[in-house]
């Protein structure tokens, strides 16, 4: 049986080499935006909100922005106020339509700053209200678990991140010399990854689960945690990896599995972390990584070396997402539609 997430996590090559073609030309990036960006700040909800979070590493990272990101429902209903003219307030929302990102929005516009929208739906009340927008073009999203959704929206992100170090004239040219490998890299993900069903199966006997990332695999962290949680109902929980030692750490002694990701281009804390965990608990743990070492773990889920890193934060995306439906499918989950939630979509094919 052929299930609609399954679809959307295979199209994701395609759709994201489409978006990349579209706005990068000759190592330029063609979206518009302000040019006097001193700090950001990106607003969403669930998935959008952990997309988000990537895109703070990357404003940091390669733009230099200073970045923050709020919950939707604290901005629009708490007692934020913080609306400098200079900050640009990015709103993330697949539909266009959630109601506390929407609220939020319209109490910044109020306030007078900018407002940049990324959605999936130019039909919807927050792409009309941004004074900046961006469309994901991700197509109408059948599985209410968002996948396609959110690998566009996170290279959305990145592609905004090159475009105001594009203004600020830092070189951004290691960034895109090899983008146009994307689409195959992430074939080569969903074709040669290896030992998945093993971790599916070691995840599907779990109640509980936690996943540890440093860095930009904090928020990849995050977001798979989200999948698994809705997909398989399994009690899911993310931490950064060096805060997770601080106390976090002691929900192994319940746990029964962790998992982490590790790739080539990690530092020496994660490794000892990583060891330092296994010497002090009875756990069984999850690797993921394009590195082929054992990292004495239970499971190491090998994926292909990519030549970027936006190419290697998609493949692993992709992975947490696969990771997500074999588990569901071992639990004879609807994985589509998972029982008490719901999702907003709107048809753009």
């Amino acid at each position: 049986m052929n299930y609609m997430m399954e679809l959307e996590i295979n199209s994701q090559g395609i759709l994201i080499e489409n978006l990349i073609n579209e706005y990068i030309k000759n190592y330029c990036v063609l979206i518009n935006i302000p040019i006097d960006i001193k700090r950001i700040n990106i607003v969403a909800s669930g998935s959008s909100y952990n997309a988000g979070f990537f895109g703070k590493y990357f404003f940091e990272n390669i733009s230099k922005t200073p970045t923050s990101v709020d919950f939707a429902s604290e901005v629009a209903n708490g007692t934020f106020q913080n609306f400098e003219k200079d900050t640009l307030f990015i709103f993330i929302s697949q539909s266009g339509k959630s109601t506390d990102t929407l609220e939020a929005l319209k109490k910044v516009k109020n306030s007078g700053a900018k407002t940049f929208v990324i959605t999936n739906n130019e039909n919807s009340p927050m792409y009309e209200l941004g004074d900046y927008k961006f469309n994901i073009k991700a197509g109408l999203e059948h599985a209410i678990a968002a996948t396609k959704t959110f690998s566009l929206s996170v290279v959305s992100l990145w592609m905004i991140a090159l475009k105001i170090a594009q203004n600020k004239h830092i070189d951004i040219s290691n960034e895109t010399k090899d983008v146009r490998l994307i689409s195959k890299e992430i074939e080569n993900t969903l074709s040669k990854t290896e030992n998945l069903d093993f971790a599916t199966k070691l995840i599907s006997k779990q109640k509980s689960l936690s996943i540890i990332g440093f860095n930009y695999h904090y928020p990849l962290s995050k977001e798979a945690a989200l999948k698994i949680k809705e997909t398989c109902f399994i009690n899911t929980s993310s931490y950064p990896m060096g805060e997770f030692m601080h106390g976090h750490c002691a929900v192994l002694n319940k746990a029964n599995t962790f998992l982490t990701f590790i790739t080539k281009d990690c530092k020496k804390e994660e490794l000892q972390i990583l060891k330092r965990i296994k010497g002090t608990y009875k756990t069984k743990s999850i690797v993921v990584s394009d590195v082929y070492e054992d990292y004495d773990c239970d499971v190491l889920i090998k994926f292909p070396q990519c030549s970027t890193k936006i190419a290697s934060i998609i493949s692993m995306i992709i992975i947490s997402q696969l990771i997500a439906l074999k588990t569901a499918l071992r639990l004879r989950r609807n994985v589509d539609k998972p029982k008490g939630l719901n999702k907003v979509v709107e048809n753009k094919e």
